[in-house]
C-alpha cells in the first residue's frame, strides 16, 4: 500500500517557474502534485498571486500567459486543498509576505514548504538567529528548494 503523500505548501515562485519551464525542477514539483505524489495546500492569497503572474514584467516576457496560468490554476484546483482564514501564528520581519506560506503550512500540518526564496530558505540555516529561532519553534517544518524536494521524493521510492 502506498504511503500517504507528503503534505506540502509551494511558494508562488514555484508556480511561476513551472509556467516558464514545465520540464524544469519547479515543473516536476507541479507534476508531483498532479500525480498525487504530494498533497498541496493553497490559500486564496496564494491563488491570487498565481493569477497575477502574467501581470508581472519578468514572467510575462518569459511566456507566462493568462491562458497558461488559467490552465495551471484549473489543474491545481482539482487536486489541491484550499484553506482560508489562516491565522497569523508566525511573523517574519525580514519578509512579512513570506509568513503566509509558513502559517498555511502550520495550519495544514504540512512538513514541507518548497521555495527558491532566499528569505524562506534562510529559516533553515541555524547559524542565523532567525533560522535557529524558527527551527526551535517549528522543528517538524522544513523549507526546501524544488531540487531538494525532487531528490527526497526520488530517494523515498
Amino acid at each position: 500500500m502506498k504511503d500517504s503523500p507528503q503534505r506540502v505548501v509551494y511558494d508562488c515562485n514555484v508556480f511561476i517557474q513551472a509556467l516558464i519551464n514545465r520540464a524544469g525542477p519547479a515543473g516536476r514539483c507541479i507534476a508531483y502534485v498532479l500525480n498525487g505524489d504530494v498533497k498541496l495546500f493553497l490559500s486564496d492569497a496564494i491563488l491570487d498571486e498565481i493569477r497575477d503572474a502574467p501581470n508581472k514584467s519578468t514572467p510575462a516576457r518569459l511566456g507566462v500567459t493568462v491562458d497558461r496560468t488559467q490552465t495551471l490554476l484549473g489543474n491545481l484546483l482539482r487536486v489541491a486543498t484550499i484553506l482560508n482564514d489562516v491565522p497569523s501564528i508566525f511573523t517574519y520581519d525580514r519578509d512579512p509576505d513570506d509568513a503566509l506560506y509558513v502559517n498555511l503550512a502550520i495550519i495544514a500540518q504540512a512538513k514541507l514548504i518548497v521555495s527558491r526564496d532566499r528569505d524562506l530558505l534562510d529559516l533553515m540555516d541555524d547559524t542565523r538567529q532567525e533560522g535557529a529561532a524558527f527551527q526551535r519553534q517549528f522543528p517538524a517544518l522544513r523549507i526546501l528548494d524544488p531540487v531538494q524536494l525532487i531528490r527526497e521524493l526520488q530517494a523515498a521510492t
